[in-house]
């Protein structure tokens, strides 16, 4: 009796994994809008993904891609895009769960090209990875409760902030111009990467872990702990960023 019993409990776990290994169903929201150089933009979503991008364009593309794993969560998440030459806004409604055990797929990943002096009043994540690239002269407001968010190659006004996860700054290359960055992480580590020809104000703290300085010039010895950094990179520093790990650990690594 009992190996009928441990015969029916395999069949049952068998079918469960097969039951959660199925494909989710997926739509593709697509769109595109003229819009001024200075377009300001919001994104709000719950789950999934934002990436955002800057290019040499005067148009704002958008690109949503919905995912759930029955037809009628999927016909649920509803993408919002309101959209005029000088401002969009794009909010994300993903429907609550009836009960507990009812299905509670459905996320949204967005990729969004902007113009690089876009100003990105709002980019707002529940859980998931947040992106933004390749700003020139632009903003962008970040905000991430759970999971990645990371700046990348931003030549503009950064001011990003995570609750519980991740946090990466990093430039390829380095243009001299007047721009800051705040990176704030109240329970996470901050990776920063800079090239050896940048030229910062920079700023790091890290009051409960340590931070790890790839710039610095044999102040510190590997057995000192290091809670704060203060430094110029480089001559005529016209940028100026700022790191802050309340509860993590703080890395800058010189790329090159």
């Amino acid at each position: 009796m009992n190996k009928v019993f441990a015969f029916l409990g395999a069949l049952a776990l068998i079918a469960a994994h097969r039951a959660f290994a199925v494909e989710p169903l997926e739509e593709t929201v697509e769109q595109q809008y003229d819009v001024a150089a200075n377009v300001s933009v919001s994104v709000v979503n719950t789950d999934g993904s934002i990436r955002v991008y800057g290019a040499e364009a005067s148009k704002i593309s958008i690109q949503a891609i919905k995912k759930a794993y029955t037809q009628e969560r999927l016909e649920g998440i509803v993408v919002d895009i309101k959209a005029s030459s000088d401002d969009v806004t794009i909010t994300t409604t993903i429907p609550p769960r009836k009960n507990p055990l009812s299905d509670r797929s459905g996320t949204v990943d967005y990729i969004i090209v902007v113009p690089q002096t876009a100003k990105v009043r709002q980019l707002e994540l529940t859980n998931g990875e947040l992106l933004v690239e390749g700003l020139r002269g632009g903003s962008a407001s970040a905000r991430l409760v759970n999971g990645w968010l990371a700046g990348h190659n931003c030549f503009g006004d950064l001011a990003l902030k995570v609750e519980t996860g991740r946090l990466d700054v990093a430039y390829d290359w380095w243009e001299n111009h007047e721009f800051s960055v705040k990176a704030f992480n109240t329970r996470g580590n901050i990776r920063a990467s800079f090239p050896s020809d940048s030229a910062i104000n920079l700023t790091a703290s890290a009051p409960a872990g340590r931070i790890a300085n790839g710039f610095d010039t044999g102040k510190t010895s590997a057995a000192d702990i290091v809670h704060s950094v203060s430094d110029v990179l480089g001559s005529d520093a016209g940028a100026v960023i700022g790191l802050e790990a309340q509860r993590g650990n703080i890395r800058i690594e010189k790329t090159y």
